[in-house]
């Protein structure tokens, strides 16, 4: 008996996310995704459409049959309310974990810079708090270390440095998007 595929959990977001700012075409979304997420997030062809299939299964996204001139039928999906719903959870909630992080946060953030500089600062500063929880969950867990521990304690501080970059960037970034969201709006008196 063949398992279905594995799904990532964010291949749904993404796409979602796509369909989102318009219907698409499953092709469409596949050179979208080559393009503007190159070396960020990436999905096969085959991947992708079996991941449609199932979001369709799940009315987070609605396919119609669509002819295009000589060419052979193709199906263009739009988002249903329910996907709407479930794209705007996933943006607005921070990744939880570094690993997260580094493959989640990316395509949030573009995502993010595309609707608009308020959007962005939103999910800046959610990050920047999951960051600080994280930080504080860590040193916890260093400062209950016991001292012959050492493995777990190089673990520990390696970890609460990944996670102090990461704020950093975080605080620079959002210093930078207050300082050009300052400077497209006008002063009010």
């Amino acid at each position: 008996m063949q398992r279905p595929p594995k799904r990532s959990p964010f291949a749904e977001p993404v796409v979602l996310g796509l369909l989102a700012e318009a219907p698409a075409h499953g092709y469409a979304l596949f050179a979208r995704i080559r393009s503007d997420l190159a070396g960020v997030w990436q999905v096969g062809m085959n991947r992708l459409y079996a991941l449609l299939d199932a979001m369709e299964r799940d009315r987070l996204i609605q396919g119609h049959a669509e002819h295009a001139g000589n060419r052979p039928e193709r199906r263009v999906f739009r988002l249903t309310a329910k996907g709407r719903r479930r794209f705007e959870a996933w943006l607005r909630a921070p990744s939880r974990s570094m690993q997260d992080m580094r493959v989640e946060f990316p395509p949030k953030l573009y995502f993010a810079l595309r609707r608009g500089p308020q959007d962005v600062a939103e999910l800046l500063q959610a990050q920047r708090a999951a960051c600080r929880d994280e930080l504080e969950r860590l040193a916890a867990r260093l400062r209950d270390t016991p001292p012959d521990d050492r493995y777990h304690a190089l673990v520990y501080d390696f970890r609460i440095r990944q996670v102090r970059a990461v704020l950093d960037w975080l605080d620079a970034r959002e210093a930078e998007c207050v300082a050009s969201q300052a400077k497209a709006s006008p002063l009010a008196l």
